[in-house]
């Protein structure tokens, strides 16, 4: 049996390794869901609410090739910046705000890409 110092000591530890993992991973969802409510503010009117987009007109983000990309640059080039008749967001939206936006497309519909970072959308 350990002393009651050296028990309580790993308790902590343990707790504490278990906060930050817990952070960790509601950090990602937390900025998921924050996105998710940037997309229906900014994005659905053109995108839509399930991301089909229009054809010919808005590109459909569900399942799209660049969206799925394993570096996430392009999209965050285009969310800020604009592309053809999509405007850029840098003046309307904070890099945190892009970041949410790109890490919920990439999250939905499929997509299954990786979140992106605030510093990433810089």
């Amino acid at each position: 049996m350990l002393p009651h110092r050296a028990t309580s000591a790993r308790v902590f530890l343990l707790s504490a390794v278990g906060v930050v993992m817990l952070a960790g991973c509601g950090g990602e969802a937390q900025r998921v869901a924050d996105g998710k409510m940037i997309y229906g503010e900014h994005c659905s009117t053109c995108h839509q609410p399930d991301g089909e987009g229009y054809a010919q007109v808005y590109p459909n983000l569900a399942g799209n090739p660049i969206v799925r990309l394993p570096d996430p640059a392009p999209v965050l080039e285009i969310v800020t910046h604009g592309s053809a008749s999509m405007p850029g967001f840098a003046a309307e939206l904070s890099p945190s705000q892009i970041a949410e936006v790109v890490s919920y497309v990439r999250d939905a519909w499929g997509n299954d890409a990786s979140p992106v970072s605030a510093a990433q959308s810089r």
